[in-house]
């Protein structure tokens, strides 16, 4: 983990004279990305005025902040990969990512565990905070862990830090408290060491080894795609009737199984044997692959598992917006506008009438969703497009878009 304290940096975050009225800095924001600020006469500009582009020091803040945010987006990965293979911190190992400008940002918006507590580090009190202000005193040997969904599950306090997240608009370096929770369900405790939660979906191959590539995943003749755990000593294998390596043109692959292997006798390994964690994430690689890299113009059905996520983020927007005209009804968020009644499928995004049909209304680019927030920093461009259209549809008095009025007036 990368925590050094940017010492040697100190100074470029002081405001430096380009002339008489212009001062140039770095700067990071409330969420640890890095910036170049450039005050001239007392305004901040939006970019380095020409005559400024080549001065040495404007240079040297270019690639100082291109290592910054090198760094934030490795930070990003790592604290995840730390998340799903429970690495442990000290207290120590905390103060010092504490100490950067950069990770700190990142750092304080997760949920430690400690033990059986769960909370927000702060590193001057040494406490771990929950909701409600309840306190645990951490002790200076103490091991922690960044919390996974799993945990807030088993705590029975997964919604309070999701009310809290949405109370206090702070937005997770990755999915933490919002992220996808996969258990095992009826048939896989039936069939004991084979999940054919995905089997039938047809997806397209090098997309589909790109998205796993990027989850640690890998791809070979002789074992298909699999994800080895060393600590653990197991092997995740997708099998799917597959030749990952022939062209994109041939008949797309159709997923059929995800089972568990011993890594030292590859002999099959029970499913509820396998570290809940660990089985969590590998059913939620799997889940992206089959959201993302299926084949036709047509997307799959949302899992339960990402609906049910999706049902809380709309959930607590609405009630941070004060929108009391939508209801929550299974797979839809169900609106009763003036203009008439609406539902939008929270796994497809599709959007109905009542005694209309299918309407098309097209997605809102993220730069005009103005009042949608999402708490973490991780793109999900699905869910901010249903929540967009759950409070766009709520408030159809407003709509101007002629397109989308006209839909609603026919």
């Amino acid at each position: 983990m990368e925590a050094r304290k940017l010492d040697d940096l100190r100074s470029y975050f002081e405001p430096h004279a380009l002339d008489e009225a212009t001062t140039v800095q770095l700067v990071i924001d409330t969420e640890g990305a890095a910036d170049i600020e450039i005050v001239s006469k007392g305004k901040t500009l939006k970019s380095i005025p020409a005559r400024f582009k080549k001065d040495e020091y404007v240079t040297s803040l270019k690639e100082l902040k291109g290592d910054l945010v090198d760094q934030y987006r490795r930070a990003r990965k790592e604290l995840e990969r730390s998340m799903e293979s429970g690495t442990t911190f000290m207290v120590k190992e905390l103060r010092g990512l504490l100490g950067n400008p950069v990770l700190a940002p990142l750092v304080r918006t997760l949920v430690f565990k400690a033990d059986d507590h769960l909370g927000y580090f702060n590193e001057e009190t040494l406490v771990l905070t929950a909701p409600f202000a309840e306190q645990h005193t951490i002790g200076e040997e103490d091991k922690l862990i960044i919390a996974h969904p799993l945990h807030l599950f088993e705590s029975g306090r997964w919604s309070d830090f999701q009310k809290d997240l949405f109370d206090r608009q702070i937005r997770q370096p990755f999915k933490q408290v919002f992220r996808e929770l996969y258990l095992l369900n009826a048939d896989e405790r039936a069939n004991a060491t084979v999940s054919r939660r995905y089997a039938g979906h047809q997806v397209q191959p090098n997309k589909t080894v790109s998205l796993l590539k990027g989850r640690q995943w890998t791809v070979s003749y002789e074992d298909g795609l699999q994800k080895v755990y060393y600590a653990e000593n197991l092997i995740a294998n997708l099998y799917a009737m597959a030749d990952w390596f022939s062209p994109a043109d041939t008949e797309a692959p159709t997923l059929e199984t995800v089972q568990f292997f011993d890594r030292t006798t590859y002999k099959s390994v029970p499913l509820n044997e396998v570290p809940p964690v660990l089985f969590s994430e590998v059913m939620r690689d799997v889940d992206l692959v089959v959201s993302v890299a299926h084949v036709g113009g047509v997307d799959p059905e949302a899992s339960l598992t990402t609906i049910e996520m999706r049902r809380v983020i709309v959930q607590e927007s609405l009630r941070l917006l004060k929108i009391s005209n939508v209801r929550l009804d299974g797979n839809y968020a169900r609106v009763d506008g003036t203009l008439g009644e609406y539902a939008v499928h929270l796994g497809s995004g599709g959007v109905y009438k009542q005694a209309k049909g299918a309407l098309h209304i097209i997605p809102v680019h993220s730069q005009h969703r103005g009042r949608i927030f999402l708490p973490f920093l991780d793109e999900d461009p699905r869910t901010a497009e249903i929540l967009s259209k759950v409070v766009l549809l709520a408030e159809d008095q407003k709509i101007k878009d002629p397109q989308i009025l006209t839909q609603l007036q026919a």
